[in-house]
Order: structure tokens, then C-alpha cells, then sequence
């Protein structure tokens, strides 16, 4: 796969790669219709990373869900909802949802962690 910018550090370090989805989402697959698809992003450089899951309904709709997570805690995750599963723009996301580990959270709070999580990563790497 192509290499990405990285948008903590800026190099082209971020590396996407396709996950396999375990066994036991099956269960979950047969409620959705479809496989969800599930890539990592790492960057070779900083060390940022996220998780990406787009899982589409029979209904065409669909939901990806980013988990940012550094460390163990705390887990940065937002989910965007779509009314197809055709990603082609920011434009073509309905909605997000923001999350502090399991608690929902304000966007602005949410880009003021992943902010400062990049911030830390960004000054790791440099120094």
C-alpha cells in the first residue's frame, strides 16, 4: 500500500494496513448483512495509530468508527454516520459521534485531546 502523510508529524510514515476481523464476528456479521472492513494506520515515524471499522447495514447505511488510543488510556474514538456506503468526501458523513473512552463527549473536546495526544507524540519523535 501506498504510504500516507502523517498528520502528527508530517512525514510520509503512515502506513495503512488491512486487519482480519477474528472468528467470533460472525455473530456480528450476520446482524449486519455485510463484512465489516477494518484497516490500521501506524505511522513509522511518530508512532500515532488508529483503527478504522466501517460496517454497512442491509439497509445500504453504514457507520466508521476511528479509535485513536495511545497507550492504554484513554481511548479517543468517533463514529461518523452515513446514509450510504460509498465514502467519497468529508461531505458524505450524515454525522459524528465522539467518545472519551466509552463516555460521549463534545467535538471540541474531543479535537482538544486528539490535539494534545499529537502535540506528545510530535515532541517525542523530535526530541
Amino acid at each position: 500500500m501506498d504510504r500516507l502523510r502523517c498528520k502528527t508529524c508530517g512525514s510520509l510514515g503512515m502506513i495503512p494496513m488491512e486487519v482480519a476481523m477474528e472468528d467470533d464476528q460472525d455473530e456480528l456479521s450476520s446482524l449486519l448483512q455485510h463484512e465489516p472492513e477494518s484497516r490500521f494506520y501506524t505511522c513509522h515515524v511518530c508512532g500515532d495509530n488508529w483503527l478504522s471499522v466501517k460496517e454497512t447495514e442491509d439497509t445500504g447505511r453504514c457507520k466508521i468508527t476511528f479509535v485513536h488510543q495511545m497507550g492504554m488510556a484513554p481511548v479517543l474514538k468517533r463514529i461518523a454516520h452515513m446514509q450510504t456506503e460509498i465514502v467519497l468526501s468529508e461531505n458524505a458523513v450524515e454525522g459524528w459521534t465522539y467518545f472519551l473512552d466509552d463516555q460521549e463527549i463534545d467535538q471540541e473536546v474531543w479535537f482538544d485531546k486528539l490535539s494534545k495526544r499529537r502535540r506528545i507524540l510530535k515532541s517525542i519523535c523530535s526530541n
